[in-house]
Formats: structure tokens, sequence, C-alpha cells
């Protein structure tokens, strides 16, 4: 009995000994930590990145992404702090947050407590957009969320948080609208095919009335869940509708099996547009996707402020706007940071938090500006459509890259 007493003993002071070992590990691996205010420091982003979970295909080169973006930052010097009378260094404090939000939460209340980073940027995702941006409210950290799209993320008094979601539902599809009120023939009437999704409701139930103003007939608005591989059912009371305007309200993925199926039941419109039409779409169904139509927050080769910048920074990280299409949110939170701390002069959050509060922000993509729930009220899109297998920007044509061809030729 002894004897065994003793080795079950030694087998849990050799636990406790790994454990603690691997507590070192960790210990040492965690990043150095800001000193807020610091003119010695460099400026700490801390954000989350969805590496890995179901998100992760939207977002997996955006550390490295992140990571060049802060070296030609610094190759410049870094950011101008006018209270130091000299330009800080940035510097990113990175984690995966699994697409998981209990995992997000955790993370950034790591980074607000052990790493004290300076300012958070990010996350992404309507999912974690409820549950992390209380613990930037609870640190008074200021907070740039990137690619959180649901307005009532922002209804609920938080003040620390503003958010560069590109687009947003009320300018989703406002330059295809506009382009197709100059079309010719002009079409009458339109088809709605809705993901169950709330922010593919949203963008439906706003387009749909926006649609009608325009003197279009909306002659349907199905929904499909996300699971659904069947559409036969769906496409049959499209067909029989005869709409001029397919538009498919859903994530990309999701929708594969609905455009293969159209495809192969031969539809026929004026034009079938996709709100999220991504190079992942285009990599699984192939030339089903030609004569499409679509989204692109901005394309590489739009010359505006901060363009050179962000040309560089994708050309470095390999980033494709049209395969990564939430780049532009992720980008646009990293400069409107930037910005709003060289405005305040200072690396001081609640100088910051007012600057944010009421500035404009320059993008590649165009002015960001905030409403007073940090909501932005400018963050569109343009109009592309597939052509010859590639996608090109058709509207406003002072931006094209190609002429539409109207009606779709492949759909008619």
């Amino acid at each position: 009995m002894k004897t065994g007493f003793k080795a079950l003993l030694q087998f849990r002071w050799q636990r406790l000994g790994a454990a603690a070992a691997l507590l070192g590990l960790a210990v040492a691996a965690v990043p150095a930590s800001a000193t807020p205010g610091s003119c010695t420091d460099p400026i700490v982003f801390g954000t989350t990145i969805s590496e890995s979970g179901p998100f992760s295909t939207l977002a997996d080169h955006w550390r490295k992404m992140s990571e060049v973006f802060a070296e030609e930052i610094n190759a410049t010097g870094g950011i101008m702090v006018k209270s130091c009378n000299k330009k800080l260094p940035l510097k990113f404090v990175i984690y995966d947050d699994q697409s998981v939000p209990s995992t997000a939460v955790g993370l950034y209340e790591r980074m607000a407590t052990v790493d004290k980073v300076d300012f958070f940027v990010g996350p992404d995702w309507s999912s974690l957009g409820g549950p992390v941006p209380p613990v930037a409210e609870k640190h008074k950290i200021p907070m740039v969320a990137a690619n959180v799209a649901t307005p009532a993320m922002y209804e609920r008094g938080l003040k620390y948080l503003w958010g560069t979601p590109y687009p947003v539902v009320p300018l989703w599809s406002a330059r295809y609208f506009d382009m197709v009120s100059k079309m010719t023939p002009k079409p009458q009437t339109i088809y709605f095919i809705t993901q169950d999704n709330p922010v593919m409701k949203g963008i439906t139930a706003f387009w749909s009335q926006k649609a009608a103003a325009q003197g279009i007939k909306v002659i349907g608005t199905d929904g499909f869940p996300s699971d659904l591989k069947d559409f036969t059912g769906l496409i049959s009371k499209v067909r029989a509708a005869k709409p001029d305007i397919i538009y498919i309200s859903s994530f990309d993925g999701v929708s594969v099996p609905l455009v293969q199926q159209m495809r192969q039941l031969k539809v026929h419109a004026m034009d079938v547009h996709h709100a999220m039409l991504t190079g992942s779409l285009r990599r699984q169904v192939g030339n089903d996707l030609e004569g499409m139509t679509g989204e692109l927050p901005w394309y590489s080769g739009m010359k505006g402020p901060y363009s050179e910048l962000v040309d560089k920074v994708l050309a470095r990280s390999n980033i494709d706007m049209f395969d990564y299409i939430f780049t532009m949110g992720r980008i646009g939170s990293y400069l409107t940071m930037v910005q709003a701390i060289e405005r305040a002069g200072a690396v001081d959050r609640e100088k910051v938090k007012e600057v944010l509060t009421k500035g404009t922000f320059k993008s590649p993509a165009g002015d960001i500006v905030f409403d007073e729930r940090g909501f932005p009220t400018t963050n569109g899109a343009y109009t592309l459509q597939m052509q010859n297998g590639k996608s090109s920007i058709v509207w406003p044509p002072e931006v094209a890259t190609g002429k539409v061809v109207w009606p779709s030729p492949t759909w008619r």
C-alpha cells in the first residue's frame, strides 16, 4: 500500500511539474504589454481574426495582411503623435478567435488586461459583434470593428464602438439599382430569393422596397434554409413567375447548389444578381456564374486616399479583393484608427474616442462617416459582372473596368 501511495504521489507531482512548465511557456509567449500614453513604446492594436472555424475561408490571409500593414506604416516612420513630437511604430497583437463568440470575448479580455493593448480593431461578423464590444465598453478601449454589418449591433448605446463593414445594407445595391434604372430594355419585375440569415433578410427587406419605389414590381420574395440542397421547388416557382431580374440574397457557399440548379433547369432572366458574388463562388460553380452581377466594395487599381498603401499591402499579402471581399472592412478599421490617433495627437483612449465620435475618415473606397451610433453611413459597393470568366466593374461608368452587357446573354 505504501509503495502504491508513493507512486501515486510521485505521479501527481510529475503532473504538477508538467503543468507548471506549460504555464511558464504560456507566460513566456504573452506579447509585451503596451504602455498607454507612452512616447517610446509602439502603439499596439489588439485584434482577433477567424483563422479557424467556419469563417476562416473569408479571413485566412488577414494575419499576414495585418503584419504587412504595420510594416508599411512603419516604413514611413510610423504613426505621427503630435504630443510626442514624433512618429511611433505600429504593432499588432493577434489571436485566432476560431469563429467562436465565447472564445473571442475571452481573448479581448486578455488583450485588455494582460497585453494591455492601446486600441481594439476588429472583430468581424455579427455573431462576434454582439458579445465582444461590451468588453471594450467595460475597459473603455475604443474599438473600430471590421465586418460587423448588422445595424442592431450599434443600437445598444455603446460609447466605445464604431464599425467599418463594406458594404452596409442601406448602400449594398445602390449602384446596381442606379445602373438598372438606366438600362434598355427596362426591367419591369424582380424576384428575391433569400437565405434564412439576419443580414441577408435585412438586404432583401430593404432593397425589395427600393425596387418597388423605383417602379420595378416585386413578384416574389421566397426564402430558403441555409442547409437546403434541393432547390427544384423554389426554382419552379421562379420560372413560372418569369421575372426580369432574379436577386439572390445569400452567402456565397450556401447558394452553390442554387446557382447550379438554376442553370440545369434553364432559368431565364434579363439579369441574375447575387448580393455576395465572390471568387469562392466562382471556383465552385465555374462557368455557371457567367453573366451574373454582384457587388464589390473596392478593387485594386482604383485611385483614392491610401490606395497606394492598400495596393502594396494586398499585393504583399497575396489577397485578391474578389476572393476576399470583406478585406476592405478590415483595412478600413485599421486606417480609421490610425487617422484617429493622428488627429487626437496622443496615444490617449479618451481623446481618440472623441475624434472617432465626430470625425470623417479617408479610405480608398471613399470617405467613412459614422452616425451617432458608430455605424457608417457611406460604405457602399461597386457593381461587377462576370464577363469571360473574369470579374469586371461595370458601374458607375466613371470607374468601370468593363461595359455592362444587358440583358445578360447567358441568362437569355
